[in-house]
């Protein structure tokens, strides 16, 4: 199987007398032998949110950026992406997919280790999700991010917002008398939330459903389609079902929870050949990630790619100050193959 230990030596080997790796060619190559493997060209759709922090990492509308530089260039009719991302926005997710798809008739999707939340969405708007056998998915339930009273911020579920106003409404119109306990409360968090929080919830459910219908579960007969798409869309979507966000929704799933069955999600391990090369390919990726100061990887099999990363800069600050390290976005300019 694919070693992560054989990779980091396979980079090492590449080390010039100045100490610099061959990180990008490594890589590359390994992009290249999963796209001969296939017989599809091969985009690469990965951040480093497992060792850098940032919001950058998520999905936003700047990778739109990302994804138009490494489509440009590939006519195939069919395409995978290999996938690995913690989630954002879904209203960008929606961008991503309308662009993959004015350029692609068939996309497949590629998850090696975890594609969450909005990537969760992004993954199901593909014919089909190969995943590999411990990769995961996890819920699609939108996410708030609420200032407290004190400044600090907190991360909601949409639907345990939605519980909350309920109880409170519930309590007191049992007991009026509670009410002014409750107003910081309402002052704090609006009743607009309310309705932003169940319109968030449904925004989710009616792009899954409308991605799977059109794509993944296309073949099936009208009714079936909405059916089985609807199925999926609330059941990814019941916060309190999974209890958490960050719960992982795994290739077993798919075999045994009934409302997940009908996805076209297939178990890297049935392909041990493509299994071995996906997961080396991963490995360069997280190598990549480790050693460098990049943050979010777009490439394809072509060599198209565009890099951002991280940079620190030492701030001056007046004598006697605490000295702090500022961070600073940048972007490599978009590399094309020679």
């Amino acid at each position: 199987m694919g070693s992560w230990n054989k990779v980091r030596l396979e980079i090492e080997a590449t080390k010039t007398q100045d100490g610099r790796v061959d990180l990008d060619g490594v890589r590359r190559a390994k992009i290249k032998k999963v796209s001969e493997l296939t017989g599809r060209p091969l985009i690469i759709y990965a951040s480093d949110f497992l060792n850098k922090p940032i919001p950058e990492t998520a999905i936003d509308f700047n990778d739109k950026e990302g994804f138009r530089e490494v489509t440009q260039g590939l006519s195939a009719e069919g395409v995978d992406v290999l996938l690995h991302s913690p989630g954002g926005i879904a209203e960008a997710a929606e961008s991503i997919v309308k662009l993959l798809r004015s350029r692609f008739k068939a996309v497949r999707f590629i998850v090696p280790n975890i594609a969450k939340s909005a990537a969760t969405m992004l993954a199901l708007s593909g014919d089909e999700i190969l995943m590999d056998t411990d990769a995961e998915l996890g819920p699609i339930d939108p996410q708030f991010n609420l200032r407290k009273a004190d400044g600090t911020t907190v991360v909601a579920p949409a639907q345990a917002i939605i519980d909350e106003f309920d109880r409170l409404e519930s309590r007191i119109k049992g007991d009026p008398h509670v009410l002014p306990v409750y107003i910081p409360i309402i002052q704090i968090y609006a009743p607009s939330l309310y309705q932003q929080a169940k319109n968030a919830i449904d925004l989710s459910k009616k792009l899954v459903r409308e991605w799977l219908s059109n794509y993944m579960f296309s073949s099936m007969k009208p009714r079936d389609r909405s059916r089985r798409a609807a199925a999926i869309a609330k059941y990814l979507s019941d916060h309190n079902r999974f209890k958490s966000h960050s719960k992982g929704v795994r290739t077993e799933d798919f075999r045994k929870v009934g409302a997940l069955k009908r996805a076209k999600v297939v178990d890297l391990a049935t392909e041990p050949a493509l299994q071995q090369e996906v997961q080396e390919l991963y490995a360069a990726i997280s190598l990549t990630f480790q050693v460098s100061s990049a943050f979010k990887l777009f490439e394809n099999s072509k060599d198209d790619a565009l890099i951002r990363h991280v940079r620190q800069m030492q701030i001056q600050i007046p004598a006697g100050a605490q000295q702090i390290i500022g961070i600073e976005r940048v972007q490599e300019a978009p590399v094309k193959p020679e």
